[in-house]
């Protein structure tokens, strides 16, 4: 039985969520969800929009980024000023954020106390639909963005993992990195003219999603965030198109970087796997027990622990909608590098060979149902749930089925869905620090 067939009852004694969520979507294509909450006089509000860097131009990727920022530095109605002073004199919270690590969503994140929540809403939908991208305001970021940039590339874990992506993903793919040279000489000739014209482009209601939870009235919300989208435009189609894996490049390549004290290894394999595939919890439990932490899994415990070859090793898969890499990252002192790699791959063979102890799967399995569980407790963990669940296609109801789908995994099934996405041989190997040359 696949992941995606399973089914479980809800928890007796609550109401499902797809039955406690209450879901509108308007002519324009804004989805809008709302989940009462009365346990405490709080709003969260989590969202999105195609407004990701898959849809800016290749080699000017840092635009999405950009004008997400400059969102709320200033409306038609109302300056920086004026909507950091509504939203600070009473406690709350609104941002807007896209980044390289989802490359399709531009997220919206709100909170407040429920007797604040037309305010917020009202300053949330204005600085979506009327921002003016002020250019003073666009020159301060663009220095805050270039000192960013400049700090990022004395950093050996950015060194190596750049260089890394660069190796794999080719310059049009939105997983790739430009250097940190080309990104300054980018940020630099951005335009207020580029922000909004990216935002015309790309912006609109056709894709945006927003999941209100807390001590509100359905309909009141519902209604309101209607009459407030509703001459919104639809906006462009920005359907995903379909973004290529590209082959594995297994290679080795030495950053060298002066006077570190310590250097980062990136290892990096470009994977198939996404959050809606249904191999997804399988693959992430199986890579939980391998590398998620340095503290407890098994690349931790031999690397770290037993040999004393790093100071934190950790491995992933970075799957939202587009496939990205599996990354194993290690942490060690120059001369401790190629014993490190040489114990790292070796483990990691080891894993793919024996698979996970019953005991490791088990532990795993009660460790993410127990996270999910505790997220579940805030009403911004609610909020996230819901959008990632409307986001990734994976129904309201999945945040009821959760727990069984983790319980239901075999250690067959996770083992053999690592197995398919996991290869040693094909790494690209990047290391970045100062290393002697004998």
């Amino acid at each position: 039985m696949t992941v995606s067939a399973r089914r479980s009852a809800p928890v007796r004694g609550r109401i499902p969520f797809e039955d406690a969520v209450r879901r509108r979507v308007l002519e324009n294509g804004a989805e809008l969800l709302v989940l009462e909450n009365h346990f405490n006089p709080t709003v969260a509000v989590s969202g999105s929009l195609h407004g990701g860097p898959l849809f800016a131009p290749a080699g000017r990727r840092l635009l999405a980024s950009m004008t997400a920022e400059e969102l709320a530095k200033g409306t038609e109605r109302h300056t920086k000023l004026e909507i950091a002073e509504d939203l600070e004199s009473r406690g709350a919270s609104l941002s807007f954020s896209a980044d390289a690590s989802d490359p399709v969503g531009m997220d919206i994140a709100g909170s407040t106390l429920s007797r604040d929540v037309e305010m917020l809403l009202d300053r949330m939908i204005e600085i979506l639909r009327t921002p003016v991208f002020p250019a003073e305001e666009l020159e301060k970021e663009k220095k805050r963005i270039i000192g960013s940039i400049r700090q990022q590339q004395d950093q050996t874990g950015v060194r190596a993992y750049e260089s890394a992506v660069r190796r794999v993903y080719p310059a049009d793919h939105p997983f790739h990195r430009r250097t940190g040279a080309e990104r300054i000489a980018s940020v630099e000739a951005v335009s207020r003219e580029d922000l909004a014209g990216f935002y015309r482009k790309v912006y609109g209601a056709g894709t945006l999603q927003l999941v209100v939870v807390g001590d509100v009235e359905t309909d009141r919300i519902l209604d309101g965030l209607a009459e407030r989208l509703a001459s919104w435009r639809r906006g462009p189609n920005t359907a995903l198109p379909k973004v290529p894996v590209p082959p594995a490049s297994p290679a080795r390549e030495t950053v060298s970087m002066p006077d570190k004290a310590s250097a980062d290894v990136v290892m990096l394999e470009p994977s198939t796997l996404t959050r809606a595939d249904p191999a997804f919890l399988a693959c992430t439990l199986a890579n939980s027990a391998l590398g998620q932490s340095s503290l407890t899994s098994r690349l931790g415990v031999r690397v770290r622990d037993i040999e004393g070859l790093t100071y934190g090793i950790h491995s992933s898969f970075h799957a939202p909608h587009v496939p990205g890499p599996f990354v194993i990252t290690v942490t060690v002192k120059p001369e401790s590098r190629d014993a490190a790699v040489a114990s790292t791959l070796d483990e990691v063979a080891r894993f793919l060979k024996t698979g996970l102890t019953r005991k490791e799967l088990e532990e795993e399995k009660s460790s993410r149902i127990g996270k999910f569980q505790v997220d579940l407790a805030s009403n911004a963990g609610i909020a996230q749930a819901l959008d990632a669940a409307v986001y990734y296609h994976l129904g309201l109801d999945y945040l009821d089925r959760f727990p069984a789908l983790v319980k239901a995994i075999t250690r067959e099934e996770a083992d053999a869905e690592f197995r398919k996405r996991v290869h040693p041989d094909r790494f690209t190997i990047v290391s970045a620090g100062s290393f002697s040359s004998g």
